[in-house]
C-alpha cells in the first residue's frame, strides 16, 4: 500500500505504544504466529472500512443492465461471484440483493474477502444499520432486511447463505478459487486498489484477471484506472462504467443503446428486457438528473445560464470523446491531453475532467503539473463547486483519489507539499 500520511501518523502512534515498535526485532515478531493478534490491529488502523449498501449507484446500474442481467438469461446456472476488498460486508449484500431481485439461480453465490479480520468477523453478520442502508429504498430493505432491533437490519436467512467470507490480503498468492475451479463470472474490487503503488496494482489486477471466467468481467471503481488498460484485459465500455474481460478472449458484450442515451453503449447479447432498476439504486430524493449528455447528481442548484449549459454540455461531449478513447486504445492517445484542456476551458469546475488530466500528466512524467491539476480539482470539490458525470457520481470518493494523488506526489519529492 501507498499509505498517506494519515496512515502513517496512526501506525506510527500504535508503533510508540509497543516496546521496541520500531525495531527489526519487533517486526520479526510480527512475522511470527505470535504475533499473529498485534499484526491485525496495526492492520485495522491502516485499511478504510467504511462503505455503504449500493454506494455508487451509476456503476451498478450500468453492472446490473450490462452485465447482470444478460448473465442471468443466458448462463442458466448459479453464477460466481467475488467482492475483494469486501470490508464488513455491504458489497456483498449489495450483490446479493441484485441477483435476488433478477430472479438468479438461487444457487448463485457471493464470495467477500478482505484482509482485516475485524472487518471480516463484522461481515459474517451481514447486519447494518439503517444509515448504511440509506441508499436502499424501503421496498427493497422490507423484502431482504429483516429488523432486528436498535435500528440495525439483518439480511434475510436465505440470502445469507449464499454468502462466504475469508480473510485474504491481495498481496498473498494463491487468490481464491471459484467453486468447481470454472473461475468467476464477476470480481468486483472497487475502492481498494486507489490505495495501491503502481506495481502492486499492476501485480493485483493480473491475478485477479487469472481468476475470471472465460466470459467473466472485472470491475474497479472509476478511478482505477480508466486511462491505462491493465496489462492481459481489454476495456469494456458502458455509458456509465467500464468493466475489464480478459484480453484474449471473445468479447462478452456488444453494442447496445438504451432508451433515450445519447451514445452507444456496450451490453451483453441480446436478452429480453426484465424491467427498470432496482429500486435500491433509484428514488433519491436529493438526486436531480440533467437533460444533458451525463446526469448531473447532486444537491438542487440555481438555474445555469443558457451561454454556460452550452459551454457545459460541449465540455461534457470532448469528456465522452476522452472515454471513447480509453475504452478503445491500451494506451493514451497523444489527443487526449489538448482534449481535456479544452473541456477544462469550457468548464474549469469539471473536476472528472481535471483528475483524468491529472492522471495523463503524470503518466507523461510531468509529475509537478499533474499535481497542480489534482489540486485544482481538490479544491472545486471540497468547495461544492465540482459537477457530477456518471463515471464520478461519488464525488467524495474521486475527492479522497485527488489527495491520494497528491500525498503520492509529495512522496515520491517531485512535487512541494502544499
Amino acid at each position: 500500500m501507498a499509505l498517506s500520511d494519515l496512515q502513517c501518523r496512526r501506525l506510527d502512534e500504535k508503533l510508540a505504544a509497543r516496546p521496541g515498535g520500531h525495531s527489526a526485532q519487533y517486526l520479526l515478531f510480527l512475522k511470527s504466529p505470535a504475533g499473529a493478534g498485534e499484526l491485525a490491529e496495526l492492520i485495522d488502523a491502516i485499511t478504510v472500512q467504511k462503505t455503504d449498501l449500493f454506494r455508487d449507484e451509476s456503476q451498478l446500474l450500468a453492472l446490473r443492465t450490462h452485465v447482470l442481467e444478460p448473465l442471468v438469461a443466458s448462463k442458466r446456472r448459479p453464477l460466481r461471484i467475488w467482492s475483494a476488498g469486501c470490508a464488513t460486508g455491504e458489497e456483498v449484500a449489495t450483490l446479493l440483493v441484485m441477483l435476488a431481485e433478477m430472479g438468479a439461480d438461487a444457487g448463485s453465490t457471493v464470495l467477500g474477502t478482505d484482509i482485516s479480520e475485524t472487518a471480516i468477523a463484522r461481515a459474517r453478520e451481514l447486519c447494518f444499520t439503517s444509515e448504511q442502508l440509506q441508499r436502499v429504498h424501503p421496498m427493497v430493505r422490507d423484502r431482504w432486511f429483516v429488523p432486528v432491533g436498535a435500528g440495525r437490519f439483518t439480511l434475510v436467512a436465505h440470502l445469507k447463505d449464499r454468502a462466504s467470507f475469508a480473510c485474504h490480503n491481495l498481496m498473498d498468492s494463491p487468490y481464491p478459487a471459484a467453486a468447481e475451479g470454472q473461475g468467476f463470472d464477476l470480481i468486483a474490487c472497487r475502492n481498494v486498489l486507489i490505495y495501491f503503488t503502481p506495481e502492486s496494482f499492476d501485480r493485483v489486477v493480473g491475478l485477479l484477471a487469472e481468476r475470471l471466467a472465460p466470459e467473466g468481467l472485472l470491475m474497479l471503481s472509476a478511478t482505477e484506472p480508466l486511462l491505462r488498460t491493465p496489462p492481459g484485459l481489454r476495456t469494456v465500455r458502458c455509458e456509465q462504467a467500464f468493466f475489464y474481460a480478459r484480453a484474449l478472449e471473445p468479447a462478452p458484450l456488444v453494442p447496445r443503446t438504451p432508451s433515450g442515451s445519447g451514445l452507444p453503449a456496450v451490453g451483453a447479447r441480446p436478452s429480453p428486457e426484465v424491467g427498470p432498476p432496482p429500486a435500491a439504486t433509484m428514488d433519491r430524493p436529493s438526486e436531480a438528473r440533467s437533460s444533458g449528455r451525463f446526469p448531473a447528481i447532486g444537491a438542487e442548484r440555481p438555474p445555469v445560464p443558457a451561454v454556460a449549459a452550452s459551454a457545459h454540455s460541449e465540455a461534457e461531449a470532448l469528456f465522452a470523446q476522452v472515454l471513447e478513447w480509453a475504452a478503445e486504445a491500451s494506451e493514451v492517445s497523444p489527443q487526449t491531453a489538448d482534449t481535456l484542456r479544452r473541456c477544462l476551458t469550457l468548464d474549469p469546475d469539471l473536476a472528472s475532467a481535471r483528475y483524468l488530466l491529472g492522471m495523463v500528466l503524470e503518466q507523461r512524467g510531468a509529475l509537478a503539473e499533474a499535481a497542480a491539476e489534482f489540486r485544482k480539482a481538490l479544491r472545486s470539490l471540497e468547495e461544492g463547486r465540482a459537477r457530477a458525470t456518471p463515471f464520478y457520481l461519488n464525488n467524495a470518493r474521486l475527492q479522497v483519489a485527488c489527495a491520494r494523488a497528491i500525498e503520492r506526489l509529495e512522496r515520491a519529492g517531485s512535487t512541494p507539499p502544499r
